[in-house]
């Protein structure tokens, strides 16, 4: 396992006599791993940790679930202080090693006799450790950062300095993890107690017997992202890290992995330009707050606003993965976390309660700002949107998408009927008439002639019937539904397609998305035979070579109109150009690099029904 953190074990920044001590940023990996260089080169006796001692029997029982995450709670009359057992905290890894060293670990901290506001500091990104080591952050943030404390914080510090001294006396070394706030004061009250000083006292105005012992709660799975400082996905590859799974951990890798991963969801081409100005935008978003790595809101407001909405989903999905999971476990009450709308608050859902959560210590923010992402429902229960597609009984399309799709053929019409009115259209010298209207780029192009050029658009003869539009003619495995899809009204077309199996992605209950991989539109429709049985004879004959030729095959047979619209990655082979001269049919090629990539994305995906009932409530899941 490679190291990433400098610690030096000897430094005086860092050590007091026989203590070490890890001033930590809450719910951030790279302290983890601190702690984990820490604990490897000191050796310590024994660890010190800044929670309050009543919590350390719940803590034990918490932090062995792990991988699984918890909440411990401690009810106060209506509300209550949590501490969330985060994989990535460097206090949670504390523990952790003392319990897989079996070594003794001992909270020190004092318990919270009133619920404060908690404090929020903008951070600098603990990235930058990987490079400076620990002793020059915290020195950094000493020197850059002004920590705002009430007589809590001093009662805490001065209750955590008096148990910590009174350990020193009896172990040899002891390695302390501590929020970055409390070290340096910490280390004064240390010195006055070695020199017999006097510390202030306060005095415990709270009675005691007002609180609840500490509960253990399993979290939802879509609440982790609310309580984990890492992204979900950060946490887990730190546990392949921590379990020698994964030989070496970094945050860029593993944002690169997210893109990449959602990228091959997504499915549908992404550019590299694209992809080039997402990255530009995700660093420009990142040098705004001063930061190495982007933030939550920082990945999904990128993925949205250079690619869009349905990648933005994906990415999402990447970030908040998470396997390790129980949906419900009968030894700890499943709690759901959300935001309330007022305050801003943490609240905890029980199913016959709800709770107002305050952190037990200071909450660490990295960023207020806010995206929105259109979501869609999730599943009631683990399987509910499988169990609903396994009992279809007859697959539809979705209303609204195929009047959109008959809407984009219409428009191709128009584009090619202008493609062909300006190639026919004849351009001469203004002399009587300006006809059709004055030719700009001609008259500009002659200007030294100082003459006026105007044009001539003849009429077509014929329309434009058929439309054939290949997204992909290159790998027919990928695309295992081959169908002819008969209209439903009298102004759909009917649909010769391949595309991928429905079931394979499930959106919703009974609700599957799917990918063209092209499709001929046949407009009036005819009802044609299903030309996929005759496929592989007509391969062999060599009339065709792929699904795409098939589908050009087919539209010229069933043409009723003079000109067939023809839109794909590469134009139409020699021998369907002959067949079609053969029908009176016109092919009309358009590359598919002529449309942009929204476009095409809009074109290219739709949504297969279980039912017909499912019509109803399609618009909720489809976005």
């Amino acid at each position: 396992m490679n190291k990433n953190i400098k610690v030096n074990i000897n430094s005086n920044i860092l050590r007091y006599k026989n203590i070490l001590a890890i001033p930590s940023i809450h719910s951030r990996v790279y302290f983890s791993m601190a702690v984990r260089e820490a604990f490897e080169e000191f050796k310590p006796d024994i660890i010190a940790v800044e929670h309050p001692a009543n919590f350390t029997d719940s803590l034990r029982e918490a932090v062995s679930r792990l991988p699984f995450i918890s909440l411990i709670i401690r009810e106060i009359n209506n509300e209550a202080v949590y501490i969330p057992i985060d994989p990535c905290d460097s206090i949670i890894e504390a523990v952790r090693l003392a319990i897989d060293e079996e070594i003794p670990f001992f909270p020190i901290d004092k318990d919270i006799t009133s619920i404060n506001s908690n404090s929020h500091y903008l951070m600098p990104d603990d990235y930058v450790m990987k490079s400076i080591g620990l002793e020059k952050f915290y020195e950094e943030v000493k020197s850059k950062y002004i920590f705002h404390k009430d007589y809590t914080d001093e009662e805490r510090e001065i209750y955590m300095a008096k148990n910590l001294h009174e350990l020193s006396k009896k172990y040899n070394k002891i390695l302390l993890v501590i929020g970055m706030s409390h070290w340096e004061n910490m280390v004064s009250i240390l010195k006055r107690l070695d020199e017999k000083k006097e510390i202030k006292e306060y005095i415990n105005k709270s009675n005691d017997d007002e609180y609840e012992e500490p509960k253990i709660y399993n979290v939802h799975k879509e609440s982790l992202n609310k309580m984990l400082g890492e992204f979900p996905f950060t946490t887990y590859m730190y546990e392949l890290y921590r379990n020698g799974e994964l030989e070496n951990f970094d945050k860029i890798n593993i944002i690169e992995t997210i893109f990449r991963e959602a990228k091959l969801r997504y499915k549908l081409p992404i550019s590299i330009l694209q992809q080039k100005n997402m990255m530009k935008y995700l660093r420009n978003l990142c040098l705004l707050d001063n930061y190495i790595i982007p933030d939550y809101i920082d990945m999904l407001t990128a993925a949205k606003c250079m690619i869009n909405n349905d990648y933005a989903l994906e990415v999402m999905q990447g970030m908040e993965y998470y396997p390790h999971y129980n949906e419900e476990d009968e030894n700890y009450p499943t709690i759901k976390l959300n935001r309330d709308p007022s305050t801003n608050g943490m609240e905890g859902l029980l199913k016959d309660k709800k709770i107002k959560l305050h952190q037990y210590d200071n909450v660490w923010k990295t960023s207020f700002k806010q995206v929105h992402v259109t979501t869609r429902p999730r599943e009631k229960y683990d399987g509910e949107w499988e169990d609903v597609w396994n009992k279809r009984t007859n697959l539809l399309s979705h209303v609204p998408e195929d009047i959109l799709m008959e809407k984009h053929m219409n428009i191709l019409r128009d584009k090619i009927r202008n493609m062909l009115t300006e190639d026919k259209a004849k351009i001469e010298p203004f002399t009587v008439s300006i006809k059709d209207g004055i030719d700009m780029r001609e008259t500009i192009r002659n200007y030294y002639k100082n003459e006026i050029y105007v044009k001539e658009i003849p009429k077509i003869k014929g329309n434009i019937g058929h439309m054939v539009v290949i997204f992909d003619d290159e790998h027919d495995d990928d695309y295992d539904w081959n169908i002819v899809w008969y209209s439903e009204a009298h102004d759909d077309s009917d649909l010769i397609l391949y595309s991928t199996e429905p079931g394979n992605t499930l959106v919703g209950p009974g609700i599957s998305k799917c990918y063209f991989g092209g499709y001929a539109s046949l407009m009036p429709p005819q009802a044609p035979h299903d030309v996929w049985s005759i496929y592989t004879q007509l391969k062999k004959e060599g009339i065709v070579r792929n699904y795409a030729d098939l589908l050009l095959y087919t539209a010229i047979i069933y043409s009723v109109d003079k000109y067939l619209g023809y839109v794909a990655p590469t134009p139409p082979s020699s021998i369907l150009k002959e067949f079609a001269k053969q029908n009176s049919v016109e092919i009309v090629y358009v590359p598919l690099t002529t449309f942009s990539s929204e476009t095409l994305r809009k074109l290219r995906h739709f949504h297969v029904l279980g039912n017909k009932r499912l019509r109803k409530i399609a618009d909720d899941y489809i976005i």
